[in-house]
């Protein structure tokens, strides 16, 4: 059996461990909602978390894509996406990213018309079993203003299977999308990999108004 001491600096060691993974929520950011996609797959593993800065949400995106190639055995189809963030008063504030796979290429940014991202769900390829090429989430669609539109990350041409496109994850009203976290397999020569498996998104009050009140996890609607 350990010895009383061992066990406690194990465990001290241990917390300050857990305290440096855990995700730093920027001050005056209130985390609201998490999104996570209806049709997430569980390969790889999930990347660094990051926030919009005070008082900026999500408002453009840019996808890196893998288009598909003929003599490609192993295609990986979304790698990689960014999210743009502004303020609500249309000033720009950099981006947000979470692992970045290596292949394909940036495919430009797209905006929304109007308002903030509040909404998000993606199209993704099932498990395609050991003899077939699996790619997980081949794009994403992103809401803006509470329903008002929707854009798409890329224009995927040439996909040589479609995935399924899932449930619509969304922020409450009075919040936007505000952080990012990937999951990601990485490549892999053995193995059949899949890049980006599954994605969730942050939501966070447009007001700064302090609170206590726990963040819930979205359960996506029930209609696409």
């Amino acid at each position: 059996m350990m010895p009383t001491a061992v066990w406690a600096t194990f465990c001290l060691v241990l917390s300050f461990r857990l305290a440096d993974a855990a995700p730093k929520v920027p001050a005056n950011r209130i985390v609201t909602k998490n999104l996570m996609l209806s049709n997430g797959l569980d390969f790889g593993k999930w990347g660094i978390i990051e926030y919009c800065p005070d008082g900026s949400f999500a408002a453009n995106i840019e996808a890196k894509y893998e288009d598909p190639h003929l003599t490609d055995l192993d295609e990986t189809a979304l790698n990689a996406i960014k999210l743009y963030c502004s303020t609500p008063e249309g000033h720009h504030e950099g981006y947000i990213t979470s692992t970045i796979g290596d292949e394909g290429e940036w495919k430009g940014i797209r905006a929304c018309s109007n308002g903030l991202m509040t909404g998000m769900r993606a199209q993704v390829l099932p498990y395609q079993g050991s003899l077939l090429d699996d790619v997980a989430v081949q794009n994403v669609e992103m809401e803006c203003n509470y329903g008002e539109s929707t854009i798409l990350a890329h224009d995927a041409v040439g996909l040589s299977k479609a995935g399924e496109w899932g449930l619509m994850a969304k922020c409450n009203e009075g919040s936007a999308i505000c952080g990012l976290e990937i999951r990601y397999e990485m490549p892999n020569l053995v193995v059949d990999t899949t890049a980006v498996a599954d994605i969730s998104m942050f939501c966070c009050a447009v007001e700064s108004l302090h609170t206590t009140e726990a963040p819930t996890t979205e359960s996506p609607e029930t209609t696409v």
